[in-house]
This record gives C-alpha cells, sequence and structure tokens, in this order.
C-alpha cells in the first residue's frame, strides 16, 4: 500500500514590477541643492564672490594695427564735417592725400584714408564703410568690424601720441585725426571743415547723422580746450598745421584760405 505524503502548499505574493516612467526616473535622479545665504556663509564662500566669478567673461581678443608711415613727408588734408565746406568742389582734392573724417568720405570717395571715432558710424553707413577701397582707421574695437578695418589703442586725451599703434582723441575724431596724419609721416596738415561750433542752425556740410546733434558747450568744455597742447606738441616735431575753415572757432593754428590750402603741393 502506498504510503499518502503529505504536501504543504507553500503560497507566495505574486512579485509586481513597477513600471516608471521617465519623467518619474528623471525626478529621482534629479538632486536640487540650495544655498542658503545663511549656509554660504557658514561654508565661508561669499555670496557676492559666487556671483562675481559666475559672470566672469573672457576678454575680447584685439589685434592692434600700427600706422604705416605711407605718406612721409607729405602735405594731407583732414577733411571735417564742418559747414563751411557747404560749397566746396571736392574734385579739387582729387591728387591730393587726404583723410575723410566719418561721413565726409561719402563726398569725397577717393580719399586715402577714412577714420572714425564712434563705433556707431559703421553701424549707420556700414555698406558705405564695405564699399571703401581706402585704408580703414578706427578708435576701439567693433564686433561687427571686418578685417581690413585697423584698430588702434584710445591713447590720452590731449597731447600727441607717438606710438603709431595709439591716438590721442581730444574727445573728437578731428582730434584724433591729426595724431593720425601725423602717424602716416605728414610735413604738412590741412584742416577743412573744423568749423568747431554749432550755431543753432547748421552743423554739417552734409545732412548729419541720426542722433542728436554735440551742442555748442561741449566745445567749449571739452574739444577746444586741448588743442593748444596738441599744437604745441606738434609743431616741435617739425609739422606744420593750417586751420582752412573760414569762421573756425579753432584759433590754435594759422588760419589760412581754401585757395591757399589748395596751393600746396
Amino acid at each position: 500500500m502506498q504510503k499518502r505524503r503529505n504536501i504543504r502548499k507553500v503560497t507566495q505574493e505574486p512579485f509586481v514590477v513597477e513600471h516608471k516612467t521617465n519623467i518619474q526616473r528623471r525626478n529621482e535622479n534629479r538632486r536640487i541643492v540650495r544655498t542658503t545665504n545663511n549656509q554660504a556663509i557658514q561654508m565661508n564662500i561669499s555670496k557676492d564672490m559666487q556671483l562675481r566669478n559666475s559672470a566672469i567673461v573672457s576678454p575680447i581678443k584685439v589685434k592692434y594695427s600700427a600706422v604705416p608711415k605711407l605718406f612721409k613727408d607729405e602735405t594731407i588734408y583732414i577733411i571735417g564735417g564742418g559747414p563751411s565746406l557747404n560749397s566746396f568742389d571736392f574734385r579739387a582734392l582729387v591728387g591730393k592725400k587726404t583723410i575723410a573724417i566719418n561721413k565726409a568720405v561719402i563726398y569725397h570717395p577717393t580719399a586715402d584714408v577714412l577714420y572714425w571715432t564712434d563705433g556707431r558710424f559703421y553701424t549707420w553707413f556700414k555698406n558705405e564703410v564695405d564699399n571703401y577701397k581706402g585704408l580703414k582707421v578706427a578708435l576701439k574695437p567693433g564686433s561687427l568690424y571686418t578685417n581690413d578695418i585697423k584698430i588702434l589703442r584710445k591713447g590720452k586725451p590731449y597731447g600727441l601720441e607717438e606710438d603709431p599703434q595709439t591716438l590721442s582723441h581730444g574727445f573728437n575724431s578731428g582730434y584724433a585725426a591729426i595724431n593720425l596724419a601725423y602717424h602716416l609721416g605728414a610735413k604738412r596738415i590741412v584742416l577743412l571743415g573744423f568749423d568747431m561750433t554749432n550755431d543753432g542752425n547748421q552743423t554739417h556740410f552734409h545732412d548729419g547723422y541720426p542722433t542728436r546733434a554735440a551742442g555748442n558747450r561741449i566745445y567749449e568744455d571739452k574739444f577746444l580746450p586741448g588743442f593748444k597742447q596738441l599744437s604745441s606738441e606738434i609743431k616741435n616735431k617739425g609739422i606744420d598745421v593750417y586751420n582752412a575753415s573760414p569762421h573756425s572757432r579753432l584759433k590754435d593754428f594759422p588760419i589760412i584760405t581754401l585757395n591757399q590750402a589748395l596751393s600746396f603741393r
């Protein structure tokens, strides 16, 4: 007779597999750490230092250019924007060495050099500057500048900078352009359209710029005072500077007529 075996039935709870979504798993793995001011102090970490460090931006590398002596011992004409050039025939400058300041290049596109101080000029007249074929020189770098624009350092406000990579600026483009002409090797410099005034009427021989013109006070307080020092220092270098701008308030250089100015060789 077969012996009967007792078989114990084992009951096991079913194994449940929990299916989690990607969002659930991501939230579980994410650890959010918030540091309060008190915690930062306890860790001897200044919150101010943290903010400063997080805001550090790598400096833009600027390649400054040296101005070549392209026009050694020559006469250089600098074309400003004063209204004394209202009826001037720019064809009279063909064949002469010229620096056009800002928008003057539109009226004398064959100028040898185009110079500007205010970077907004390039923004306003980018097409004209890009199409210009001469030497382009600017003071201080611009984020949109093309590779053919030579960047110079902004030097002292008044006087003459002798480093060919640097210009004294006098707070106006005309002042810096005189220093630029010195670097280019000028023996004689002639200023055209350097009226240095704003009488409330016309401020330029052209239609100006898309911004409010400088008031008359800035000429008295910032623009004109520095020319005396520049005149003295550049004269000591044996360079003659003449102002061919009728009715100009700039009296630190000898005043001559346009006819006299154009007679120079």
